[in-house]
């Protein structure tokens, strides 16, 4: 009897182990997600990131900006990197956190890290002051010519997007002249100095731009956009004035670690789908001039490498690599 009891329970133990189903995988999320912005507060990049945050937080996936500009992005992609691959750190940023590790030794290149989704497209916008008496970029550039070292323009980060075309619009259109890049922390920070006279120009992007623009302050004398912004359509596109390698928009993304679960790469990029499907972030995106351009991990992954070949050759021309 005790033998067949014991035969039994022997079978009962193994039937219990059969049916205990195979380990869940952890719920995601249980806790904040930090995002981490590589530009300063109040920019058109970091105010459609939060616009994201806002429909994630109110959607189960409490999501929290941090704004973390040092280093040109370097000091955010080290701590996702560095962190734990839970899904719980992100980098938010642009064509900086490709470039920047290119050109010098920061700890980190993108391979680092894994492309989780794409955001949004953004056109660079070229502006003046409106009392500057400058009419056209071609005028601007005249002036920069006639008076050396005094004509400079500001962009968001030191090795930015802005920068670069900027660089490639100089050496193939205006050879042997120089026009020095002040680097800020944000596109607010690049207009407040255009308005307090430390700069001549504001190399920035429409929704940073538009307040200053629709008020009068500023004048837009060139996009990078294929087309002229319907918003300000006697703007001319660089594209118009240079030709089709000037056509030119400056892609912002979400990147995680680089070991995050594909199951948690999934969720975390569907919620930002989601949002970026949503009517009421579709408006606001559009009323600061930003445009919804998801893309999946996997197309943004693709693109990510498109990106770090046009940036390689765009460095490699301006003799920074």
């Amino acid at each position: 009897m005790n033998r067949l009891l014991s035969i039994a329970l022997t079978a009962m133990m193994a039937a219990g182990l059969c049916a205990t189903p195979a380990q869940a995988a952890p719920k995601y999320p249980t806790k904040p997600i930090t995002m981490l912005c590589v530009y300063g507060p109040g920019g058109s990049a970091d105010l459609g990131l939060r616009v994201v945050a806002e429909y994630a937080t109110r959607h189960g996936f409490t999501m929290n900006v941090v704004n973390k500009p040092a280093g040109g992005g370097t000091a955010a992609c080290m701590d996702v990197i560095k962190g734990s691959p839970d899904g719980y750190t992100a980098v938010f940023g642009a064509n900086g956190l490709i470039s920047l590790p290119m050109m010098k030794k920061v700890g980190y290149t993108i391979d680092d890290l894994k492309p989780l989704c794409d955001i949004t497209d953004m056109p660079l916008t070229f502006c003046v002051l409106k009392n500057s008496g400058v009419n056209t970029f071609q005028e601007w550039m005249d002036l920069a010519k006639k008076n050396p070292g005094e004509y400079n323009y500001g962009s968001p980060g030191p090795i930015s997007t802005q920068r670069q075309i900027m660089s490639l619009i100089l050496k193939d259109n205006f050879p042997g002249l120089e026009v020095k890049n002040v680097p800020y922390a944000s596109g607010h920070e690049v207009n407040t100095a255009l308005l307090g006279g430390q700069i001549k120009a504001a190399f920035g992007v429409p929704g940073t731009n538009k307040n200053y623009l629709d008020s009068g302050d500023f004048k837009l004398l060139a996009v990078t956009s294929a087309e002229r912004l319907p918003a300000y359509p006697d703007a001319p596109t660089f594209k118009e004035l240079y030709g089709d390698k000037f056509a030119f928009t400056a892609s912002h993304g979400v990147f995680v670690n680089k070991k995050t679960p594909p199951e948690i790469v999934e969720q975390l990029a569907g919620v930002i789908r989601d949002a970026l499907n949503d009517p009421d972030v579709k408006a606001k995106f559009a009323s600061l001039l930003l445009s919804c351009d998801y893309k999946d991990p996997a197309e943004f992954a693709k693109h990510v490498e498109v990106m770090k070949a046009k940036t390689a050759e765009a460095l490699k021309l301006m003799g920074l690599i």
